[in-house]
């Protein structure tokens, strides 16, 4: 018949997958405890897994749902670990770690075993093994809340399973102590420096791009280049030498071009217009302007026979090379050719050099400062909103951030610079942060053929594009400019206790205030909490 006014205590069973025996286990004590103690105390133990306590549910990530919706009812939990550790949830390395944060963050018991019973080794995840008993390290000693029991088979698990159970839901059902003591657990948020600065204070950072072994070792190698090309000692073009000799001749123009109007008639000997026009190929004036400048900043010499190449011309195709000609060729001696492209080579060597110092200059020039929010409480909080007041105008928004040059920024994408360079590193004491979006992928809708080529032009609006993505992802809080002062604003959906979570990116000022100010208000705080930064 119906029971009337039985208490209910819920107990979540936590555990990896390869330990479902000894879930048995737990589950006949759990009937045991009922059939017996509870019974005779209108009580009962209620298991919660999540394979029967949970249901569909979308907006959020897996392990918070089911944390929603029936772990941090539970009462207390039982955690058993033998080789699996589980599935890494995005802010623990297992969901089971998860579920046990939560309960002990929130003072309640959590029944933990590790299984010793023999297994075959050869079978074994060694990495998840490993994670077991690192875990199990990090619990050894810890107190009430921490300790562990190791069990050999399954009956030593039912002998101690079913005397922890008497020894804690038995006085509580006669009421002589509490479920837990959550009351007396708080979270105790704050903002700190990442570079554990003295409290109150946050250090103003530098980069030294400029002066960096990556700048050092490109001018190193044009210098190289330079000195290579050096070598390669050529005559002046002889129609120069005649031109200094005042011996200008006229007559074999005169020969070789030919034109006779009245009887309609071209003859033109050097030039084959379905062939290629022909000049000479003469160092360009920028490219002269660009090395010198490069040479004299570094004290490297240069003299005038440098630009020497002799009698070499150039040739360019009048047939455009979409529809089967060719690019420009070069005519003349093999030394001339090649002394001919390593000019050319060390040209766009400095143009891409200043490229890149022009950009590095401006993160150079910028003052870094890196937070990271502190949980120094007791318990977990979550839904948690942080605000900055930074002072009018200090502040770099990141759509002030520089953008590379057409020259390098495939570069910078690929050495992931955005990432290196403002996104806030994760250490052994700093979590990274966990709010990033994801950003849709872009699609393009170009369709290339031989015909419809992009431009060099189109090709960087495209790595721009790439490039900015990177930045909103990296940079994504919002900034508010009210009259007097700039506020930034950050949301973290969840910290758990003794945790500092470092911010989503570094912050970048053009001046720093003196001082930066925050209120950070969160879910299971009663109070707005409030501080102050000096910055030094």
């Amino acid at each position: 018949m119906p029971r009337k006014n039985v208490t209910a205590y819920d107990l979540l069973i936590s555990c990896p997958g390869d330990v479902s025996k000894y879930v048995d286990v737990v589950k006949e004590c759990i009937e045991s405890f009922n059939i017996t103690i509870g019974r005779l105390n209108s009580a009962e133990i209620v298991g919660q897994h999540w394979s029967t306590s949970s249901y569909a549910q979308s907006g959020d990530m897996p392990q918070e749902i089911l944390n929603k919706q029936f772990v941090r009812d539970c009462d207390a939990a039982i955690a058993i670990f033998w080789t699996r550790f589980g599935t890494p949830t995005d802010k623990y390395a297992s969901g089971t770690e998860e579920e046990i944060e939560e309960m002990i963050s929130a003072g309640k018991q959590v029944f933990m075993y590790f299984v010793t019973e023999p297994v075959d080794m050869n079978s074994v995840d060694l990495e998840q093994y490993k994670k077991v008993q690192d875990f199990k390290g990090k619990y050894e000693g810890k107190g009430t809340y921490g300790t562990y029991f190791t069990v050999s088979n399954v009956e030593d698990l039912r002998r101690l399973f079913t005397n922890h159970l008497a020894m804690h839901f038995l006085p509580i059902i006669m009421g002589e102590k509490e479920t837990s003591t959550v009351t007396s657990k708080k979270s105790k948020l704050n903002i700190q420096d990442y570079n554990n600065s003295e409290e109150g204070c946050a250090a103003i950072l530098h980069s030294d791009y400029l002066n960096g072994k990556f700048v050092i070792k490109m001018e190193n190698d044009i210098v190289e280049k330079i000195e290579k090309a050096k070598h390669i000692v050529l005559q002046p073009r002889i129609e120069d030498i005649n031109s200094e000799e005042g011996k200008i001749s006229d007559s074999q123009d005169e020969k070789d071009e030919v034109l006779e109007l009245q009887n309609a008639k071209l003859a033109l000997k050097d030039i084959d217009f379905f062939k290629s026009l022909t000049s000479n190929a003469d160092i360009k004036d920028e490219w002269k302007e660009s090395i010198l400048s490069f040479a004299t900043r570094l004290g490297v010499p240069i003299d005038d026979t440098f630009w020497n190449v002799g009698n070499l011309t150039i040739s360019k195709p009048l047939i455009n090379p979409m529809l089967g000609g060719g690019g420009p060729t070069l005519n003349g001696k093999e030394e001339e050719k090649q002394h001919y492209s390593e000019i050319e080579e060390i040209y766009w060597k400095i143009e891409e050099l200043n490229e890149y110092c022009e950009f590095l200059g401006v993160i150079d020039s910028y003052n870094i400062v890196e937070l990271v929010l502190a949980n120094d409480g007791t318990t977990f909080d979550e839904d948690i909103d942080v605000k900055l007041h930074l002072g009018k105008g200090n502040i770099v928004k990141k759509e002030n951030l520089p953008i590379p040059g057409i020259l390098t920024i495939d570069d910078f994408i690929e050495m992931q610079f955005t990432e290196a360079v403002f996104k806030m590193r994760e250490t052994e004491n700093v979590s990274e942060y966990i709010g990033y979006p994801i950003m849709p992928p872009r699609i393009n809708y170009r369709i290339n053929t031989p015909f419809n080529q992009p431009s060099a032009e189109e090709q960087y609006e495209e790595s721009k594009q790439k490039y900015e993505d990177s930045i909103n992802q990296i940079f994504c809080y919002e900034i508010f400019e009210k009259q007097e002062e700039d506020i930034l604003v950050i949301h973290l959906e969840y910290l758990k206790h003794n945790t500092k979570m470092a911010l989503p990116s570094v912050l970048i000022f053009t001046n720093v205030p003196d001082t930066i100010s925050y209120e950070i208000s969160s879910k299971h705080s009663s109070e707005v909490i409030r501080g102050e930064l000096k910055m030094a």
